[in-house]
């Protein structure tokens, strides 16, 4: 998203088990002082849920969540996969390596 200041941007807070009320309230906060819309996924219960919500957005925090190739494909803007605690194990990083 470098080079690109003031575009509007869309950002997927995806999990299949909810974020903390704090996490959240602060996540909400840097998006709104940054203008970004952020687009809540939570407690959903299978890979199309995931797949559709992907759709339009430009970054992505997700916790144990698989980020795989069917997600990369679909995430046509997708920009950034961030992962909300330890290791990167859920994200296919060869995926992301050959994603435009």
């Amino acid at each position: 998203m470098a080079g690109e200041a003031g575009k509007p941007r869309t950002v997927l807070l995806a999990t299949e088990k909810a974020f903390a009320k704090d996490a959240v309230d602060k996540i909400e906060a840097a998006f709104k002082e940054a203008s970004y819309t952020m687009v809540k996924l939570e407690n959903y219960k299978g890979k199309d849920d995931l797949l559709a919500a992907v759709a339009a957005v430009d970054g992505m925090i997700i916790r144990s969540d698989i980020v795989d190739a069917a997600v990369l494909e679909k995430a046509e803007k997708l920009k950034i996969v961030v992962r909300a605690g330890a290791g990167y194990d859920n994200i296919d990083l060869k995926a992301c390596e050959s994603k435009d």
